[in-house]
């Protein structure tokens, strides 16, 4: 081994000598014989030499088999003597032939040799090989280079997927609006590559990259908004100027998801712009509802008083937020003005108090239990319209907290067995599910809840309901990918399946149809329209 490590070591220096590289080569094919001891000493030689032979020959042993030198370790070689050599690179790069060109490719990406990048796109243009075509599309991603975009694009709708991610990839490194723009075009066809593209905005989080994040809540397929939704508030902080600014757009649901956003990462920096979009009233419903839904992800601290109009509100479904939003950032202003209206008495006083039951907001509860109006209203709501659960938790905290006679009064109101319709409702939305809680056991059906759609077509595989609420948007599977799920259990007319959602008209619906729903309802929904609705179908 003395003897060949010694050979190979003198063939080499001549080789580098000369500049052969045909030689050197056919040299090559013996360095898996050396030990390691050899192989260092070979490569410490290609590493000093001044010449391309050098760097092609140390291309190709990065390029090559397992050998008793590390690979990593040959490719430091490389990459060292391509920093201190770079007009051999990019020589070899342009005109050395397909001879380990790959590896060159990632080196020049590593480096990130922004002098490669014409040789690079000249490559791109004739290559045929899909590992070099992928690499060179790598490395311009890493470069960065403005004057690649154009070409990098058009591989963006290459018949082969391996070239359209790595172009995805690479146009996500490419901080500049073009990039980003031809990303957003590439959009809406394939809800894979949608979801590489929202993944590389959240990556770059400058804000050419939060506008395109921010603008995908608009778009017209659900996994499109529920993933741009998720990476919004994984950024945290940074992305809540971009989502109240949106606040401002005419468009409801726009304004819907950007609020969910806000409202998902709790910062109260958000507050003074969600409270100046309610003092504007807004005319959808969902709109207020959301926003009370967000305010209540938040700590409002001095803040707080901008929840006491949400009471007012002529929709349950605000109100209901409004009293979930007041649990969490009760005050003494607050409280002093909800035992107002309560004394006050009425329809209003009715709807106050059937809202913090119904959202099970104890600590407002027994702030204002001691009012005889409050325990009246509580008794009529609990036993003539809540479903028992609730009202069989509020007897047990009456009792606990001192308050026996009127958990007396709750435990006479016994509800009677009978079989009933069993209702399904899913949504990502607790306090929409304890509005269906109430609501549909209101109207005389039993309700079962799920907050995760996949434990709802689990549960389906074990007892079929008679019909199933869903939502439309949901994190990981929406109310489409639920919906054809289930379709592939029970049909049409063995399973009704209704689809409950804040969207307006939009290309969801029509695929929800195309999958199998039954019927679409939007919110705020009320008794009234989920009975209609049961009767129509069931």
């Amino acid at each position: 081994m003395q003897n060949n490590g010694s050979y190979f070591l003198d063939e080499l220096q001549h080789v580098l000598a000369s500049d052969d590289m045909i030689k050197g080569r056919l040299l090559v094919d013996g360095f898996a014989a050396l030990d390691g001891k050899w192989q260092n000493q070979a490569l410490t030689e290609l590493s000093r030499s001044d010449t391309d032979t050098a760097v092609s020959l140390l291309a190709s042993l990065a390029s090559g088999k397992e050998y008793a030198v590390p690979s990593l370790v040959i490719r430091s070689f490389l990459l060292k003597s391509s920093l201190d050599k770079p007009a051999h690179l990019l020589h070899l790069l342009k005109d050395g032939g397909d001879f380990s060109k790959r590896i060159l490719v990632e080196i020049v990406g590593e480096m990130e040799l922004k002098k490669a990048v014409p040789i690079l796109l000249n490559t791109l243009d004739k290559s045929r090989d899909l590992e070099l075509l992928r690499a060179i599309l790598t490395a311009l991603g890493a470069i960065g280079s403005p004057e690649s975009i154009s070409t990098i694009s058009d591989y963006l709708y290459s018949g082969n997927r391996e070239l359209v991610v790595a172009a995805i990839q690479a146009l996500s490194n490419i901080d500049r609006p073009e990039s980003v723009q031809c990303l957003s075009e590439r959009m809406g066809t394939d809800s894979d590559l949608d979801l590489l593209i929202l993944d590389g905005f959240a990556e770059l989080q400058d804000q050419l990259a939060l506008d395109a994040l921010s603008d995908a809540l608009r778009s017209p397929y659900a996994h499109i908004r529920n993933h741009a939704r998720s990476r919004l508030t994984a950024i945290g902080a940074k992305a809540i100027p971009t989502l109240t600014a949106n606040l401002s757009d005419p468009d409801p649901d726009f304004q819907v998801l950007s609020l969910n956003t806000l409202g998902f990462i709790g910062d109260d920096s958000a507050v003074r712009a969600i409270r100046n979009l309610l003092h504007d009233e807004p005319k959808n419903a969902n709109v207020r509802f959301a926003a009370y839904e967000a305010l209540g992800m938040m700590p409002l601290e001095k803040g707080a008083y901008v929840l006491a109009d949400g009471l007012t509100d002529t929709e349950d479904h605000v109100r209901i937020a409004t009293a979930k939003a007041i649990e969490r950032n009760c005050t003494d202003i607050l409280i002093a003005g909800i035992r107002n209206m309560v004394q006050t008495g009425g329809s209003e006083a009715e709807r106050v108090v059937s809202a913090f039951l119904n959202v099970e907001a104890y600590k407002v509860v027994l702030l204002v239990v001691d009012l005889a109006k409050f325990q009246d209203l509580a008794v009529d709501f609990l036993i003539a319209r809540a479903h028992p659960d609730l009202r069989h938790q509020f007897e047990k905290l009456f009792r606990e907290r001192g308050y026996p006679e009127l958990a007396n009064r709750l435990g006479q109101g016994e509800t009677t067995e009978e079989t009933k319709q069993l209702v399904y409702a899913v949504d990502d939305s607790r306090m929409i599910l304890s509005i269906y809680k109430n609501v549909l056991f209101e109207i005389g059906v039993e309700p079962q809840l799920f907050e995760f759609p996949a434990s709802a077509i689990e549960q389906v595989k074990k007892k079929k309901p008679d019909l199933i609420f869903t939502d439309l948007n949901m994190p990981n599977i929406s109310g489409v990918e639920l919906t054809r799920n289930i379709r592939a259990l029970y049909s049409k007319e063995d399973l009704p399946i209704i689809m409950v959602t804040t969207q307006s008209e939009n290309p969801d619906f029509d695929e929800a149809y195309e999958v199998g729903v039954n019927q679409i309802l939007t919110k705020p929904f009320t008794a009234e329209d989920l009975r209609a609705a049961i009767d129509q179908l069931v």
